[in-house]
């Protein structure tokens, strides 16, 4: 989907954030979890919708992943001035009632940082250096710097195994 013509929303910011998973996935593999709630818009099949389960309030994305504690990650998205409502506010209330981390993105730089931070996999090692990793033939050749985890990670040593 060509972005460059639509004018920039909380909806293009989405699609930002996705096209940035996406291309992130196969080594931050959490990354295909991440899910759209379609909780937004108006409808013309709004009350079967409802009676079928939609709920007002309802964050806009689901990272069914543990980290840190919590059960999973939700995120309300925003873009310029928008604010949460008070069913939203309601709603990520209840969620961090039931042990999930909530947060609330001004546009798709500031999702990911929030999802990096989540899905860390070691205290001080940011995802940012995964995504920057060399990859070659699908390969991660792995961080260069000391202190990355990437004995501990899952696709660096599947694809080290691979190799050798």
């Amino acid at each position: 989907m060509n972005l460059a013509n639509m004018k920039r929303s909380e909806t293009t910011e989405q699609i930002s954030l996705f096209n940035w998973a996406r291309a992130n996935e196969a080594f931050i593999p959490e990354l295909r979890l991440l899910h759209h709630v379609p909780n937004e818009g108006k409808r013309t099949n709004g009350a079967v919708l409802k009676a079928a389960g939609l709920k007002t309030g309802v964050p806009d994305l689901s990272l069914p992943v543990p980290r840190g504690g919590f059960h999973g990650l939700y995120i309300e998205m925003k873009f310029g001035s928008g604010k949460t409502t008070k069913a939203q506010e309601e709603f990520m209330a209840l969620l961090r009632q039931q042990g999930y981390k909530t947060a609330v993105a001004y546009g798709a730089e500031q999702a990911r940082e929030i999802i990096r931070h989540y899905l860390a996999r070691a205290a001080g090692f940011d995802l940012v250096n995964c995504e920057e990793a060399v990859k070659m033939f699908d390969y991660c050749e792995g961080v260069a710097v000391d202190w990355a985890p990437c004995e501990k990670c899952e696709f660096y040593k599947a694809n080290r195994e691979k190799g050798e």
